[in-house]
């Protein structure tokens, strides 16, 4: 199955959310939005395509630490 789109309403649902639980810390509060949002999204999901999800999702952090990192030597 498709992952499922939030709305902007929801998005905006979350957000309110973590901002209650976690008041004062923005790097929380992100990191909640994200598993949030991905829990949503993984509702109509099967096994498979989670596992694919999160190491796609691997893979694009990785390519961006390396983008950002100096090189070091």
């Amino acid at each position: 199955m498709r992952k499922q789109r939030l709305t902007e309403r929801e998005k905006r649902q979350i957000r309110e959310r973590v901002q209650r639980e976690f008041p004062g810390s923005k790097v929380l509060q992100n990191l909640h939005f994200y598993r949030y949002v991905k829990e949503i999204q993984w509702r109509t999901m099967s096994r498979e395509e989670i596992v694919e999800d999160i190491k796609r999702g691997a893979r694009e952090i990785k390519k961006a630490m390396k983008k950002d990192m100096p090189v070091l030597g």
